[in-house]
C-alpha cells in the first residue's frame, strides 16, 4: 500500500473514530458529570481527539505486507499508543488521582471499545467492497466469455 493510500484509509476512520468519541463522550458524561453544561467549543473535541488517536496509525505506516503476527503486533502497540495518549491528553495529570480512577478507567475502556468498533466497521466496509468488486469482476468475466472466438 501506498503512503498516499494510507493516508486516504486514515482519513477515512478519523469520520468513524469522531462520530464513535461524540457517542462515547455522551456516555461517559452522562454518567461521571451529568450536571455540566458546555459551550460550542465542546463541538471540536471529539475531531480534536479523533486526530490525536490517528497520530499512532500515521506513524506505523509499512510499505511491505505484513504478516499476521506482525498485524496483530502492530494493532496492539497502536493501541497501546492510542489509550496513553488519549488518557493524558484527554484527561491530563489528574488521571492518576485515585478519586478520578473510575472515570479514567471508564475512559480507557471507551477507548478499547471505539479501537474495536473501528475495526469492526472498517471490516464490514472492506467485506461490502470485495463483494461489490467481485460482482463486477463475475460480470466482466461473463461478457467476454460469452463471446465467440
Amino acid at each position: 500500500m501506498s503512503f498516499k493510500e494510507h493516508l486516504r484509509s486514515v482519513l477515512s476512520v478519523y469520520f468513524i473514530v469522531a462520530a464513535l468519541i461524540n457517542a462515547a463522550t455522551f456516555i461517559l458524561g452522562e454518567i461521571f458529570r451529568p450536571d455540566e453544561k458546555f459551550g460550542y467549543e465542546a463541538f471540536l473535541s471529539p475531531l480534536i481527539y479523533a486526530a490525536v488517536a490517528l497520530i499512532p496509525m500515521l506513524c506505523t505506516y509499512s510499505k511491505k505486507e505484513l504478516t499476521l503476527k506482525q498485524y496483530v503486533a502492530r494493532e496492539i502497540l497502536q493501541l497501546i499508543a492510542i489509550e496513553i495518549i488519549l488518557i493524558f491528553f484527554g484527561l491530563g495529570k489528574q488521571c492518576l488521582d485515585p478519586e478520578d480512577l473510575p472515570l479514567t478507567a471508564s475512559f480507557a475502556l471507551s477507548v478499547l471499545i471505539i479501537f474495536c468498533l473501528v475495526h469492526v466497521i472498517g471490516w464490514l466496509l472492506d467485506l461490502d467492497l470485495a463483494r461489490q468488486l467481485n460482482s463486477d469482476l463475475k460480470s466482466f468475466q461473463s461478457r467476454f466469455s460469452d463471446r465467440p472466438e
